[in-house]
């Protein structure tokens, strides 16, 4: 569902069930990334780092999904859509 989903309107993001924020993910200049990356992402969601700086944890209840028309969708929720109405 990765490149697939970018077609149909899904955008990588992730999401603090516990807050509700949301955050697409992005590449390193900024631009909107296909696939899911944690560089980019708020430093308040980054627990830990490795020696280049790059995020190798995050705090508990950030979730990986998809962003479309302002909806946050998880990936079990992707993966039970109706795609063929």
């Amino acid at each position: 569902m990765k490149a697939g989903a970018a077609v149909l309107g899904f955008l990588p993001a992730f999401k603090d069930i516990n807050t509700h924020e949301t955050h697409l993910s992005v590449n390193d200049d900024g631009s909107l990334a296909l696939i899911h990356l944690l560089d980019g992402l708020p430093d308040h969601w980054v627990v830990e780092r490795d020696e280049q700086g790059r995020i190798t944890a995050l705090k508990d209840g950030i979730v990986a999904g998809f962003m479309r028309q302002g909806r946050f969708f998880t990936r079990s929720q992707l993966a039970q859509l109706r795609w063929d109405a």
